[in-house]
């Protein structure tokens, strides 16, 4: 273990040496860069004899390419060891690990150890103890058979006597849960009869209350004060007497009871009425300016509509013939004559064919006459950005780079710029910017942006 140790701290230094070489070596190439830059600088823009210049300012730039590329290999190789430097790194990590788990079992192992060396003595103990016991003599055969016949007989009675107290116990188990189911059935019907108690004396409270209400009397003095003897009256005349009881309270309910506040309610609801009839003709007033809003927002909206319709029309035709190099296409309002609620119809003429709608076109020219609606509508109202995703997938070169044309022609007016998602070698050679995703490592992805207006600048110069 301390030999594992000793070489990983000494790989480990190696490869901290070798980083602080490599850190040196890179900061001497930056610094003999620097240099090369400012005295190619000085050598530009001195007054000296063209000739030597020239062949000053070659010797030089012939340096600087192999400064540069001693920089891109030094680059390279320090890569490659950050890369090596991180995998002896995770080994490391690893060895610790493994050496840390080693540590553990080793530790258990000795308390293992420990536990079986104690249990190891107590054993030994147990074993002289019964080889220093002495050795019993043997008793008489005949009685020892006696004393196992005896037990035997005791065994069974107590067997017997066990087997009667568990059916006692099992006759006493069915009993009492008998018992609790019979105590059950009585508590149900216990629960069952102080409900319909409980609800017999709401209905008798409930009634009683009716006819305290009804009648301002409690039931028990009902009797007393009855007009009439009801002792001697037949079940057929009490029958009658509740039938004309009913029809007395029915018409006596159909009168309704006296409003004393008739007259001032009456001057409520005719002031009411008033405030409602005032807020209808509000509101119908309301309802007739809005309308009037709406129908002169319609009629704008469509004026808009058609003006921004025949600009966007313009535009399209001629960046059909733009990108088609020939043939005409145009707009259509259809399906209804308002333009508010009309739909759109392409009709596109490729050089070649005839007049025609766009689902009939091939996937290349329903491309080429949609990025042309597309940028009409850019150049009638411009957009701050704008993100084609992949719009050259289905063009050949010649049209990828009519469609490239007519990009810078957009972008060089300053109003929109464009965010360009594309496969494609011809459109990224003309972008001025490329964003791409690389991944030097397995699962680890990295972003990558070149400004191609900046390395033009520095061929231009290098040309110069």
């Amino acid at each position: 273990m301390k030999d594992t140790n000793s070489h990983i701290e000494l790989e480990k230094n190696r490869f901290i040496e070798q980083i602080k070489t490599l850190e040196e070596d890179l900061k001497s190439v930056e610094d003999i860069l620097e240099k090369d830059k400012s005295a190619l600088a000085a050598l530009t823009h001195s007054n000296s004899s063209k000739d030597n210049d020239k062949q000053r300012i070659s010797k030089v730039k012939e340096d600087l390419e192999k400064i540069k590329e001693s920089y891109q290999e030094a680059i390279r190789d320090f890569d490659i060891f950050s890369q090596n430097r991180n995998t002896r790194r995770a080994r490391i990590q690893a060895i610790s690990d493994e050496r840390l788990s080693l540590k553990n079992r080793n530790i258990r192992a000795k308390e293992r150890l420990k536990d079986l060396e104690k249990r190891k003595i107590t054993l030994e103990k147990k074993l002289k103890e019964l080889e220093e016991s002495p050795i019993p003599q043997e008793n008489n055969p005949q009685d020892l058979l006696d004393k196992i016949s005896e037990l035997e007989k005791e065994k069974s009675l107590a067997t017997e006597r066990l087997a009667s107290f568990e059916e006692d116990v099992a006759i006493t188990n069915k009993a009492l849960k008998e018992a609790e189911n019979t105590l059950g059935d009585l508590r149900e019907n216990r629960a069952r009869s102080q409900a319909l108690l409980s609800s017999i004396n709401e209905q008798i409270a409930e009634m009683e209350k009716s006819v305290q209400e009804k009648q301002n009397i409690h039931p028990k003095d009902l009797l007393n004060h009855t007009a009439i003897d009801l002792v001697n009256y037949t079940p057929q005349d009490l029958d009658k007497l509740k039938h004309d009881k009913e029809k007395l309270i029915r018409n006596r309910d159909s009168i309704g009871p006296v409003n004393l506040q008739a007259e001032e309610e009456v001057i409520v609801l005719e002031k009411e009425l008033s405030d409602i009839l005032h807020e209808r003709n509000d509101l119908v007033q309301a309802i007739e300016e809005l309308r009037g809003g709406i129908n002169k927002i319609n009629s704008e909206a469509r004026d808009k509509l058609l003006r921004a319709f025949d600009l966007v029309n313009a535009h399209f035709q001629d960046l059909f013939v733009r990108l088609f190099a020939g043939g005409k296409a145009h707009l259509k309002l259809i399906d209804s004559d308002d333009p508010l609620g009309a739909g759109l119809e392409i009709y596109a003429q490729p050089p070649g064919k005839s007049l025609q709608s766009l689902s009939l076109l091939s996937g290349g020219e329903q491309t080429l006459t949609s990025i042309a609606l597309i940028f009409a509508m850019f150049m009638t109202n411009p957009s701050p950005i704008c993100v084609l995703d992949e719009i050259d997938a289905a063009l050949d070169d010649a049209n990828v780079d009519r469609v490239c044309d007519l990009l810078d022609e957009i972008s060089e007016r300053g109003e929109t710029r464009f965010l360009v998602v594309t496969h494609h070698r011809l459109t990224m050679a003309r972008m001025d910017r490329l964003y791409g995703v690389t991944m030097s490592e397995k699962g680890v992805s990295q972003l990558v942006s070149v400004d191609l207006q900046k390395s033009f600048e520095f061929i231009d110069h290098k040309v110069a």
